[in-house]
């Protein structure tokens, strides 16, 4: 079998090619004699293999290595034998839906037509080998990756629940079984496309690892890492890794690791302030989601051959791939309904039922998937399920065009704002965000992060209803102010329950943008305000800015927002010095808007006459709504949202034109 790497004591700079036919290399990329023999995918250069302790891989060395791989993404990573009729044609996951599945099925007794319906044999090309064997060889030793897969999953899974360790550690161990430093496994045979896929997706956690990861860890000193600019070019590199590596297995034949890449991918991207390139990143997940069928509900069926335990662990698989895709839905939900994204994801398709509310077991061959018991410990998916049940409610809103100003029905904007207080009243006691039972919170310190997380993620949706309408309708105008106070509120008490390093969280910075600026926006626009509220808004926005301040050498996004928001507080102070009264609030009348009861759990009423500007508090309690208890689907609830980056430039605009520029 062809050996990739001979150990010298020199270093070897020639590429691999170069070194089989022993010639002189130039060591570009092609080099001179590839080019010249019109070979240039075969000129690939080795990287220094990491020793036991990781001496070899350092970040000062970074700028020496050779340059990135050149992959074709026109070229096949795979040689496919026998397509299916199915793939050829372009058809979904069998379903009962299209002409070719009631064929296979009426005729399932004829083998040589299923055997058109498969695909008979795959295998990795040649070149594909050798540039996963070359990107492989660049994951750092064991030691360093077990410290940084530990540190991600005690410091950041919790908060965005992209994996789940039992099914990650699994992979894991099979992967260094295999000896992923040995270039004698260059063949991969044998291979999964969930394992072939796996050194993408660990990448993708070790690059998030860093970017949480306090100074001081025993690692550091053996990446060479000496300070946060150190840390954060690191994990770049390690990010951009894992895209190389799933670009050189490519998309056509996805896998649920190769789903979580890019999911994990589009996390760092938010935490780094790319909010957009995250959306395109989303966007590539979840049409491969689609593809595996993650959107569907399967049935998993006790054989009578099969032992339990075999069952046990295909429901609890099952109850993982659902998770997953709630959390793609959720994030795409969210990119849709507060950033103004296209959706990907259309309800009507999806068929699952949500996840239950506990966690994933240590072993699931034994445990018997059920809902949590009274005397269990408190689940920590009930953010992220509740999540999910506020962006069912996201799509319901847009579906309906109860957005859009000027909406025909407006009494869907009050129905809608009544479920979401429903979800809170309905949320588990340990994790509700107003009187939560408390008794396990010093054995489970998330918990009280976790209800800033559920407040946020409610408060914000509820602003982002009312937006909307706010200019024509007193009522939304007041519950969309309440919701942004309430909104900045929960992310002060979860920046103060956070550590420094927990700044760059995507979350812990857009939320806190979007609602300063429009409480900014409102201030100037419906001058004067009530005095009260006005010195909510003024203090709120002041505290938001601090903590803006705090982070902005590390997070450009909180960067660039605290410049706009300077801004708007100078404006705001000119406006107040100056006495200037903006045009009177415009409301429609009540029969113009719905002949149903007033906001009186917001303390708001529908004006006939000018609204009280009394600030009221925005309660979370339902004892005074009128729902119907079919209306709402509390089973499944969701988490916060780490998705998305925040467009502001509408906002900009509208504090431009007040300031008489095109630009701020």
């Amino acid at each position: 079998m062809q050996t990739f790497f001979i150990s010298r004591k020199r270093p070897v700079t020639a590429c691999t090619e170069c070194r089989r036919r022993k010639q002189k290399c130039d060591r570009e990329r092609p080099c001179n004699m590839c080019a010249g023999r019109n070979v240039p995918d075969k000129c690939t250069y080795e990287y220094p293999e990491s020793s036991d302790d990781g001496s070899m891989f350092r970040a000062d060395q970074l700028a020496l290595q050779p340059p990135p791989l050149r992959i074709n993404d026109d070229q096949p990573s795979m040689m496919l034998k026998n397509q299916s009729i199915r793939n050829q044609i372009g058809y979904g996951r069998s379903t009962e839906q299209d002409t070719l599945s009631e064929l296979f099925e009426l005729m399932g007794d004829d083998g040589e037509l299923q055997a058109l319906n498969s695909t008979s044999s795959e295998s990795l090309t040649a070149q594909t080998m050798r540039n996963l064997s070359d990107l492989y060889a660049k994951i750092p030793s064991q030691a360093i990756t077990r410290e940084l897969i530990e540190l991600y999953f005690s410091e950041a899974n919790w908060y965005f629940a992209v994996l789940e360790k039992y099914y990650f550690e699994k992979l894991y161990s099979s992967w260094c079984a295999r000896g992923y430093h040995s270039r004698e496994n260059a063949h991969f045979e044998g291979w999964s496309r969930d394992l072939l896929f796996f050194p993408a997706l660990m990448c993708q956690v070790l690059a998030v690892a860093l970017q949480f990861a306090p100074p001081g860890i025993p690692c550091f000193q053996v990446l060479g890492i000496e300070n946060f600019t150190q840390r954060d070019s690191l994990s770049s590199e390690f990010s951009s890794w894992g895209v190389d590596i799933a670009r050189v297995l490519g998309r056509h034949n996805p896998a649920i690791t190769a789903v979580q890449n890019d999911l994990m991918r589009a996390l760092w991207l938010k935490n780094s302030s790319r909010g957009r390139e995250a959306w395109h990143v989303l966007g590539g997940a979840i049409r491969m989601a689609q593809d595996l069928g993650l959107h569907q509900q399967a049935k998993v069926i006790q054989e009578p051959e099969s032992p339990l335990e075999e069952t046990l662990d295909l429901l609890w698989y099952d109850e993982y791939k659902r998770r997953l895709w709630i959390k793609l839905y959720s994030w795409d939900s969210h990119m849709a309904f507060t950033l103004g994204r296209p959706r990907a994801i259309n309800t009507n398709d999806c068929t699952i039922t949500p996840p239950l509310d506990r966690d994933i077991p240590a072993n699931p061959s034994i445990t018997i998937p059920t809902a949590l018991y009274l005397h269990e410990p408190p689940s920590s998916f009930t953010p992220h399920l509740f999540q999910y049940a506020i962006c069912q409610q996201a799509h319901e809103v847009m579906s309906l065009g109860a957005r859009r100003r000027h909406t025909k029905d407006y009494s869907w904007v009050r129905s809608i704002h009544d479920r979401i207080l429903s979800l809170l009243d309905n949320l588990p006691p340990v994790h509700r965000p107003v009187h939560p039972d408390t008794s396990w919170d010093s054995t489970y310190v998330h918990i009280p992060k976790q209800r800033q997380q559920i407040a946020t993620a409610a408060h914000s949706f509820l602003m982002a209803l009312h937006r909307p309408h706010s200019k024509t309708h007193v009522a939304s105008r007041d519950a969309a102010i309440e919701a942004a106070l309430s909104v900045l509120d929960a992310q002060e008490r979860l920046f103060d329950l956070m550590a420094t390093r927990y700044s760059n969280i995507y979350a812990l910075s857009v939320y806190t943008v979007e609602a300063s600026i429009f409480l900014s926006v409102t201030a100037l626009e419906c001058s004067p305000l009530d005095p009260a509220i006005s010195y909510r808004i003024d203090r709120a926005i002041e505290k938001a800015r601090g903590r803006l301040e705090v982070v902005k050498e590390r997070v450009s996004l909180a960067n660039s927002a605290l410049q706009i928001l300077n801004r708007c507080s100078i404006k705001m102070q000119l406006l107040s010095q100056s006495q200037f009264h903006a045009p009177t609030f415009t409301a429609h009348h009540p029969n113009q808007m719905t002949k149903s009861a007033p906001f009186n759990e917001l303390g708001i009423a529908y004006p006939s006459e000018p609204a009280p500007r009394n600030p009221m508090p925005f309660q979370t309690s339902n004892t005074l709504f009128n729902v119907e208890p079919g209306e709402i689907e509390t089973a499944g609830m969701f988490e916060d949202f780490t998705g998305s980056n925040f467009n502001i430039e509408s906002w900009v605009q509208q504090i431009a034109q007040m300031n008489g520029s095109g630009s701020v």
